[in-house]
């Protein structure tokens, strides 16, 4: 008994002095990401976020409660004036129409740089919100229900916080 508690704490001890430095590493890296954000839904307080975290490309885009995680958090990396592609910091993908865009699309989780339908253009609204287009069509990011996990949709433009967005700033761990 005593040599096997001395062979854990050997073995407890010796996976700190390996993995401590690679952890530390990550999380220092984590918390110096630039432009990072969970994007929420200003009517409902909800984030977008990838369905069950999921890493499969064709995974939903829904939202969900907001969170620190990594799943939730989008880096906005600059095309152009206002026209974002958006990394996910969990799964490192985009989203885009899962389908020829047109009123009503849900959007999925794709390998980012694969199409120009993964720009989004973020037009500010009052009081730092913004409206949020897919670049060069006139649909918007929109919410279906207040619910978690429901699915966030493609939309022509409408006054209603179901396509008002806010950037909550974070730089999640985990």
């Amino acid at each position: 008994m005593k040599a096997t508690l001395i062979t854990l704490l050997i073995l407890i001890v010796l996976s700190a002095i390996i993995f401590a430095p690679r952890i530390y590493k990550d999380v220092k890296k984590k918390r110096n990401y630039a432009n990072t954000y969970a994007i929420q839904n200003v009517g409902t307080g909800k984030d977008i976020r990838v369905h069950n975290a999921g890493n499969d490309e064709g995974t939903k885009i829904i939202l969900y409660n907001h969170n620190n995680w990594e799943c939730i958090t989008w880096q906005l990396i600059e095309l152009e004036d206002n026209a974002y592609l958006l990394k996910n910091l969990y799964t490192q993908k985009t989203f885009e129409p899962s389908a020829p865009p047109e009123p009503g699309v849900n959007l999925w989780q794709q390998t980012l740089g694969g199409s120009h339908f993964q720009y989004w253009e973020f037009i500010k609204q009052p009081n730092e919100t913004y409206l949020i287009r897919l670049k060069d069509s006139e649909l918007y990011l929109t919410i279906t229900s207040d619910e978690n996990n429901s699915d966030i949709i493609l939309m022509p433009k409408q006054d209603s916080d179901n396509q008002r967005w806010k950037l909550i700033r974070q730089n999640p761990i985990i």
